[in-house]
C-alpha cells in the first residue's frame, strides 16, 4: 500500500512544472525556513519572527521576540509545544497552537551548554541538542537534566538539520556527508550518502531531498532513490503535505495545488 501511495505521489507531482498560475498561492512574505505540521498548518520564520498560516495563504498567528534574536530552527512535530531555537542566544522556548509561550525560556549557556548548535524536541519530553565543539549528542529529561551524553568522532562532521523520528530514531543532516541515523538513545546505525545543501524533508520511510534543483526521494528502507520532478530556480526548500508542494523560493512561499 504505501509503495502505491509513494507511485502517485511522484505521477503526482511531475505535474509540477506545468502548474498554472491558479493553482500556486503565492505567500509575499519574506522567509528564511519553512515548517508544516500534523494537522497541515504551516509556520515561517523571518529573523526574529514565527508566522503561523494555512495553507491558503491566511495568517493565523505571529510571534517575535526581538530580545533572543534570530530564530535559528522550529520543531512542530507537536502543534501544541512547538519549540522555537534561538542559537545565538542560546534559548530554547515552546509556544502552544496560537503562538503563545509555555512556560519560561531555558537558558541553556547557564546550564553549561555553551556551544549548541542544534536542537530538537521529542514528545517523550526529551531535548535532545547537538554541541558542536565538542561534537557531543546530549539528551535531557523533562527536568533538563542528562541522560544520555553521546560523543562522535565522524571526519568532517558539520550538521545543520537534527531531527527526531518517532521517538525511535535520530537524523542529522551534513551538506558533504550526508544523512546520519541514529537510534533513540543515540548510538550512531548509518550513514547515507545523499548530498543536499538544504533540509531534507521525511514521510514515512521517504526521505525527500533537493539536489540540482531537482526534487528526489530516497527510501532508507528498500534503498530506492527516485527522481521527482525538476524545481524553480532559487528553490533552498521544499515541503510536501497531500496534494500541495509548498516551495522556499528565493526567499518567498510558493504553494502548488498538485493534480489529484
Amino acid at each position: 500500500m504505501k509503495r502505491l501511495l509513494f507511485i502517485t505521489l511522484i505521477l503526482t507531482l511531475i505535474s509540477v512544472s506545468h502548474a498554472q498560475t491558479s493553482d500556486t498561492v503565492s505567500i509575499s512574505q519574506n522567509a528564511d525556513l519553512m515548517a508544516i505540521d500534523p494537522q497541515g498548518c504551516l509556520y515561517i520564520v523571518n529573523n526574529s519572527t514565527l508566522y503561523k498560516l494555512q495553507l491558503d495563504g491566511t495568517l493565523q498567528y505571529t510571534y517575535t521576540n526581538n530580545i533572543l534574536g534570530s530564530i535559528a530552527s522550529i520543531d512542530v512535530d507537536n502543534p501544541l509545544k512547538i519549540m522555537v531555537f534561538y542559537r545565538d542566544a542560546g534559548t530554547i522556548l515552546f509556544l502552544n497552537d496560537k503562538l503563545t509561550p509555555i512556560g519560561d525560556a531555558i537558558d541553556l549557556f547557564s546550564k553549561g551548554f555553551t556551544t549548541i548548535s542544534l536542537a530538537t524536541y521529542s514528545t517523550k519530553n526529551n531535548l535532545i541538542i547537538y554541541d558542536e565543539t565538542n561534537t557531543d549528542l546530549v539528551i535531557l529529561d523533562f527536568y533538563f537534566k542528562e541522560k544520555e551524553r553521546i560523543h562522535y568522532d565522524f571526519d568532517e562532521f558539520h550538521p545543520f538539520l537534527l531531527k527526531d523520528i518517532h521517538e525511535r530514531m535520530l537524523l542529522m543532516q551534513d551538506g558533504q556527508s550526508g544523512i546520519f541515523f541514529f537510534d533513540g538513545f543515540g548510538t550512531f546505525e548509518k550513514n547515507i550518502a545523499l548530498y543536499s545543501p538544504y533540509p531534507t524533508q521525511l514521510l514515512n520511510e521517504q526521505i525527500f531531498y533537493i539536489k540540482n534543483n531537482q526534487l528526489c526521494s530516497y527510501n532508507y528502507v528498500n534503498l530506492e532513490n527516485h527522481p521527482i520532478c525538476e524545481l524553480p530556480d532559487e528553490v533552498t526548500q521544499a515541503l510536501i503535505y497531500r496534494n500541495k508542494l509548498i516551495l522556499l523560493v528565493d526567499k518567498h512561499i510558493k504553494i502548488i495545488q498538485l493534480q489529484k
